[in-house]
């Protein structure tokens, strides 16, 4: 099997393992930093071991279960099967999300994202609101993006290097230089505004997640925002992209921009 087929499988299985591992080291606000858990055990040798690997490298916490289920079904794989995931992506994180049994499944999204079991159970359709979570994630830096989903009725998201929750964005700028230390995305709140809200943070030139996670929020403050901490070096330049969704069963597009890292 192909590196670029193991990255893809790691990437996507279940579509949020390797941005919910990135998105937790990030330090987003207003929910404090979460602390990267202990590394999972490496299981047997072969594919599987490779994927375990490289699922330490992106720290991703306690999803053993997760990660057995994922196992079996790639062990299982034909070579046809194997061929058509470099070819369809998608197709990977479906399958495995559709033979994970639901206590695998909430495992999983539990181990890397913020998402509660609790919360998980007030879905009536696990399965569909995992894919439709995976492809979220794989949007821009998998699969072609999906920015055509956000509307002329939803907002656009500011970014600037400071904000606060009664006036939003200060100095609301779409460039930055690359030795910003923090970037922050703002959105208004209205009076349809949730309390949880996911948020999928990408490079687009370059595709990368930078951050996938649910965010509890305040609807009764005027804005609501996320931000990113700097690299220890200069970021990377290119263009990058903020999409907000609703955090419910419905995933609803709530606001989405863009911004560009320039060289100093």
């Amino acid at each position: 099997m192909s590196s670029r087929v193991l990255q893809l499988i790691v990437t996507l299985a279940i579509g949020l393992m390797l941005g919910g591992a990135l998105g937790r080291w990030t330090a987003p606000s207003p929910d404090p930093a979460a602390t990267p858990g202990e590394q999972v055990t490496d299981p047997s040798p072969g594919i599987i071991s490779e994927i375990a690997k490289n699922i330490q490298n992106a720290g991703l916490p306690g999803a053993e279960k997760g990660l057995a289920a994922v196992g079996e079904i790639i062990a299982a794989a034909s070579v046809s099967d194997i061929l058509d995931w470099g070819r369809a992506p998608e197709n990977v994180s479906r399958r495995i999300i559709n033979e994970m049994s639901d206590a695998e499944l909430i495992t999983t999204i539990t181990s890397i994202t913020m998402i509660t079991a609790d919360e998980l159970a007030e879905i009536s359709d696990l399965r569909d609101y995992a894919n439709r979570l995976s492809h979220i994630a794989m949007s821009g830096v998998i699969t072609p993006d999906i920015a055509d989903t956000f509307g002329h009725d939803t907002a656009t998201v500011e970014f600037s290097t400071k904000a606060n929750k009664s006036s939003g964005a200060d100095d609301p700028r779409y460039e930055f230089y690359d030795d910003a230390r923090r970037i922050y995305a703002v959105i208004p709140n209205n009076e349809a505004s949730t309390s949880t809200i996911m948020v999928h943070w990408y490079r687009i030139d370059q595709p990368e997640i930078l951050l996938f996670d649910r965010y509890r929020v305040s609807p009764t403050d005027n804005y609501s925002y996320v931000w990113l901490k700097g690299p220890s070096g200069p970021w990377p330049s290119g263009e990058y992209r903020a999409e907000f969704y609703s955090a419910d069963e419905d995933l609803t597009p709530i606001a989405s921009g863009t911004y560009r890292i320039l060289e100093d």
